[in-house]
């Protein structure tokens, strides 16, 4: 140990010696991206679904950025990500560096623009944050890939809480973006607009009659809502008394911002634009109900889990194609995480405050100033959890239908506690070990999938204590896949393994609802056509406790609908003596 110090000892004297004196290493500087900039530079963007690209893009153009999304990851786009990336990175950052060097290339070659024009007038942005896994270097290597493309300087801007990425000084990354309360809104809006379609469109695709007046009105609906973001004033906002005298309550800078969450309120903007979505839904489509398809849940790593390209080895409509009814996680979900975190991160502080007003001695003034503040930011951090949830269910209103709700954070807590300790963060944290037991419990899937990039780190500890659950709730049909450039045969092979198993399942709750009411699906079928009303894809269908499958309930539904119809029962009753003298003669 002594020679190694003697050894680093020389070395550093003769650097001094030669001028080469050693240097803590330092983030190089980036050019900041300014106000003065806006007007002709583009924000590129991408790596969730496509309808939530799309509606985020027609967003930032309501706050008045120039933005463009990324084409939706492939192969090709996957492979220049590795070739300009360092080894053993995620699957996301390959497929979504090489989208956004292959973009580049293609606005290169199209519009004759040189690199260094390139790199002026146009910025990427992405989420970005600490943690304990290779996403803490995703913004380091975004830099790197795009300089070894042939585009050095390059700008990138890491989205998060910080605004502009851990390790970034305060305003390093200029005044073009200002991520204020005002941009957090409309994003949030736009992720929860996103999720109500997506989710929506999810759940009735299996069932539609014709699949290409389906996708036809799933492009009007992303328009209509597209058109209202991009026309969306966010500048009218009214500050009254009600804002001012909350104001001092809140540590909210502004008044303005005050003025602005209570307008969000009763916002008419999105669900207007839902309203309108479901009226051309019920124009355009109709449904079949009655068949016996298996529900597969989607959890994992968030990217994989939300990406609709070879990210994840398109695995949502190899699922449809194979029978099943795909229920995706909403983005919303995660959100409601990050905010529902924040209440440990309360508690320890209030224990720190509380014991420093006891030590070294009692300090009843200062305790009680500690437990005051405490309780006030609690109060508040509950507010916020209300009002997400009261805004997301207000759109799901909006649109009806079979839209995804959102899972009660403390539910899914105390579910994975016992299995993974709810205190290590990063990545879903305790989220797929939660989700996994909700769904068993909650009667919400036969099949579980939780999709993550080769080698995740947080997602691969969930897989360990999935163990646990496993042997907890033999019944659980849970799968587990790792997705990346290439193995989708393998995926897509295990992926039916285990869908047979749900189709099995989903095929027996629907004999069982049908022997269970005394009906056959032409009894079914026979009332359908006599209530068009029951091919709407915007009917509510009620869950049943024994039924897991839309079939299934559809089974229950209309046979309790039967039953209260007076018509249908004197009707019945008519075709049931008319058999009878039919066999009787």
């Amino acid at each position: 140990m002594a020679e190694e110090i003697d050894t680093v000892s020389r070395r550093r004297s003769n650097q001094v010696s030669n001028g080469r004196a050693e240097h803590h290493y330092k983030r190089p500087a980036e050019r900041p991206f300014t106000s003065a900039e806006k007007e002709h530079v583009t924000l590129l963007f991408g790596g969730l679904s496509i309808a939530h690209d799309r509606l985020i893009e027609a967003s930032l153009h309501g706050l008045g950025y120039k933005a463009e999304r990324i084409p939706m990851p492939d192969k090709q786009d996957f492979h220049a990500g590795r070739e300009n990336c360092n080894p053993g990175q995620c699957n996301p950052l390959y497929f979504v560096s090489g989208s956004v060097i292959n973009y580049l290339e293609q606005i290169r070659r199209t519009q004759g623009l040189s690199r260094q024009q390139i790199a002026d007038q146009y910025i990427f942005i992405t989420p970005g944050s600490c943690g304990p896994c290779r996403f803490g270097m995703y913004e380091a290597e975004y830099r790197r890939a795009f300089e070894k493309a042939g585009y050095p300087g390059f700008r990138v801007i890491a989205f998060d809480k910080k605004a502009g990425g851990d390790g970034h000084r305060g305003g390093s990354v200029g005044d073009g973006i200002q991520f204020d309360l005002k941009l957090y809104l409309a994003l949030i809006n736009t992720i929860f607009l996103g999720d109500i379609i997506n989710g929506f469109f999810y759940r009735i695709r299996p069932y539609a009659s014709d699949i290409k007046a389906l996708e036809q009105t799933f492009e009007q609906c992303i328009a209509i809502c597209q058109d209202a973001l991009r026309d969306k004033d966010h500048e009218q906002i009214n500050v009254g008394l009600a804002a001012r005298l909350i104001h001092p309550l809140t540590p909210l800078k502004k008044t303005e911002d005050v003025a602005r969450i209570l307008a969000q309120i009763k916002d008419p903007d999105y669900t207007q634009a839902l309203d309108r979505c479901r009226r051309v839904i019920a124009e355009n489509i109709s449904v079949d109900w009655l068949s016996a398809k298996p529900v597969v849940r989607i959890t994992g790593e968030f990217w994989a889990q939300t990406t609709e390209g070879e990210g994840n080895f398109r695995m949502f409509s190899f699922l449809e194609g194979e029978g099943a009814e795909v229920h995706v996680e909403p983005v919303a979900t995660w959100i409601d995480y990050m905010r529902h975190s924040l209440h440990w991160k309360l508690e320890d502080r209030r224990k720190s405050a509380e014991d420093a007003a006891r030590f070294p001695k009692i300090q009843p003034g200062r305790w009680l100033r500690a437990r005051l503040s405490h309780n006030i930011k609690r109060l508040l951090l509950g507010f916020s959890g209300w009002l997400l949830k009261r805004e997301y269910n207000r759109l799901r209103s909006a649109l009806g239908g079979p839209t995804p709700q959102l899972a009660d954070q403390q539910i899914l807590e105390k579910l994975g506690q016992p299995y993974y300790n709810v205190r290590v963060t990063g990545g879903e944290g305790h989220l797929e070990i939660a989700k996994n037991i909700y769904a068993y419990k909650y009667n919400l899937a036969h099949l579980t999938i939780s999709l993550k990039p080769f080698g995740c780190m947080p997602s691969t500890q969930s897989d360990g204590a999935q163990a646990a659950v496993l042997a907890d709730y033999p019944q659980i049909n849970f799968l587990a896949l790792e997705t990346a450039g290439e193995g989708e045969i393998n995926a897509y092979s295990r992926a039916q393994m285990a869908l047979s198993e749900a189709k099995a399942r989903a095929r027996e709750e629907f004999k069982q609802a049908l022997a269970e009411r005394g009906l056959s699906a032409d009894s079914i079928n026979s009332y359908v056509a006599h209530n068009p009303g029951l091919t709407n894809p915007l009917q509510t269908i009620p869950d049943h406790p024994q039924a897991i499958s839309r079939g299934a309930c559809f089974v229950h539904h209309v046979a309790d609908l039967m039953a209260n119809d007076p018509d249908w029962r004197e009707k019945a009753g008519n075709s049931a003596k008319a058999e009878n003298q039919a066999e009787a003669s």
